[in-house]
């Protein structure tokens, strides 16, 4: 995707890996020394509150510039809804350049995918916090206020630029690495255990669950989930973001081991008596630099199935996620089996943290369209949202961008195939079906799927099926005894191209 420009002045490059107002009153945790210490507050922009993140500014002010923009300075999405209204703002620094860049692109993909991934949006509203100004290092919080169909909710991400070596970075990187996510996960995890509104299941260490790390006036680190984002799976719904936002909040003697060397300046940065923004002269750092902590790379990358010996099969699931999906990722993991999951856009919206889950425990996830219909029955008008929907979905919940694309019943066409190219995906089929979307017993969809597999092969399953999680122990018991190895469909295929059909001659004509 080229460069474009998304308001006066600015050219934003494509969005990629990142290295206000109160709201409503919610209930947060203080995990202390010693752990059981607890307490509850309410939102505010007191710097005071042990529940918040300090706030040096809300406005622009001497050393802080600001832009402001609306629905007409973000255009050429691949879905742009009629009557969404926008209103952004965000702080410009002199001298910090690539932080303006930076708060410019993640703003561009917030919009994006909140006219795409939401149901009948009506309007976005996104202010900003200064949380810290020191040693070359500043802190922007962007504070979002979503409406839709489901109502109002609050959101919130932060982030990190160091002068230093030019560089924005998300909240995750205030941290070591994955091991001290995953560490401080199992701490929210244990904290949140006895809130009514909270479902400790939905935790997962993945960039958007921790996309908002920062440090209150006491230097202690404090972590916010959105509106919602920890709530329990009601069936049919969305999850209900009217508890508001949860925190928690570790004392510094805890934190200080989970910190890296950002995470350690950020505090001090926090700290300030006053907003420091003389800026020291930095260059960028040509050393190559690894994903943050929180994005999961899909499947095992020491297996390569071409190199004609792997015996790959990928397991593919259609349709969910839905109540048995947790199930099937038990049975996977028992198995220790990668697989990819091809997701609708209504269970998705449902059942966000099991899609999360998913992701974390290293499958892959793709987009099998918003509305199982056929696609290629469908008004041309109608594909940009049946195709943007998911990718939105998923990147709102993990920030991974979404691949691949499997048009329901694997229907597609000419128009099908070049709106999946315009929106950057790779178009993936399967080469053996299972049939258990027959109404097929375990024993049969085993057998079908023994007899059409073979290297390279993928699969078409559903996660919604009985029999199938019945079937799944069993297809893999004997496709181990074949030496097959488990990955995911764009390693069985070899890698996949955005714009390209897989497997090349599949027609779609259903």
């Amino acid at each position: 995707m080229a460069s474009r420009r998304v308001g006066p002045g600015r050219t934003v490059p494509p969005p990629r890996p990142v290295r206000a107002h109160p709201f409503r009153a919610g209930v947060a945790l203080l995990l202390a020394l010693p752990l059981a210490a607890c307490g509850t507050g309410t939102t505010g922009v007191d710097g005071g509150d042990p529940l918040r993140l300090t706030v040096l500014a809300d406005a622009a002010g001497d050393g802080v510039g600001e832009w402001r923009g609306d629905a007409g300075d973000f255009t050429g999405h691949p879905y742009e809804p009629e009557g969404v209204e926008v209103s952004v703002a965000y702080p410009e620094f002199e001298g910090a350049g690539d932080f303006a860049e930076g708060l410019a692109a993640r703003v561009d993909q917030e919009v994006r995918d909140f006219r795409a991934g939401t149901r009948d949006p009506v309007r976005l509203d996104v202010a900003w916090e200064l949380v810290a100004a020191g040693d070359g290092v500043l802190g922007v919080r962007l504070v979002r206020t979503e409406e839709d169909m489901h109502g109002l909710r609050e959101g919130h991400a932060t982030y990190w630029y160091d002068a230093r070596e030019r560089s924005v970075s998300s909240s995750t990187e205030l941290l070591r690495g994955q091991e001290e996510l995953v560490r401080l996960n199992a701490l929210a995890r244990e904290e949140l255990a006895d809130d009514e509104h909270v479902d400790p299941d939905a935790l997962h260490p993945v960039l958007r669950t921790y996309d908002s790390i920062g440090f209150n006036s006491s230097g202690d680190l404090v972590v916010e989930f959105d509106d919602g984002h920890l709530s329990p799976i009601v069936d049919g719904h969305v999850p209900d973001s009217s508890p508001g936002r949860r925190a928690v909040v570790v004392e510094h003697e805890r934190a200080a081991p989970l910190l890296s060397d950002l995470g350690a300046r950020a505090r001090e940065a926090a700290l300030v008596e006053e907003p420091d923004l003389e800026l020291p002269p930095g260059r960028p750092d040509d050393a190559e630099v690894g994903p943050p902590p929180g994005v999961v790379n899909a499947g095992d990358p020491g297996v390569d199935c071409q190199d004609g010996e792997t015996r790959c099969v990928a397991l593919t699931f259609d349709d969910g996620p839905v109540e048995a999906t947790p199930r099937l990722l038990d049975l996977l993991a028992e198995e220790e089996v990668t697989a990819s999951f091809f997701l609708n856009g209504g269970p998705a919206l449902t059942r966000p943290s099991v899609l999360r889950r998913a992701y974390a425990e290293g499958h892959e996830i793709a987009s099998h369209g918003d509305e199982h219909e056929h696609m290629n029955r469908m008004d041309p008008d109608r594909l940009a949202a049946q195709t943007a929907a998911v990718s939105a979905m998923v990147r709102r919940q993990t920030g991974f961008t979404v691949e691949q694309f499997r048009p329901p019943f694997g229907a597609t066409n000419d128009a099908v195939h070049e709106e999946i190219a315009a929106q950057g995906m790779a178009e993936v089929a399967w080469t053996v079906d299972s049939r258990d979307w027959e109404g097929h017993g375990r024993e049969e969809i085993v057998e079908t799927v023994l007899d059409g597999v073979e290297p390279g092969a993928v699969v078409l399953l559903h996660d919604p099926r009985p029999a199938t999680l019945a079937a799944v122990p069993e297809i893999v018991e004997r496709l181990r005894e074949k030496d097959y190895v488990f990955v995911t469909s764009s390693q069985a295929l070899g890698g996949t191209e955005p714009g390209k059909v897989y497997p090349p001659d599949w027609d779609g004509d259903w």
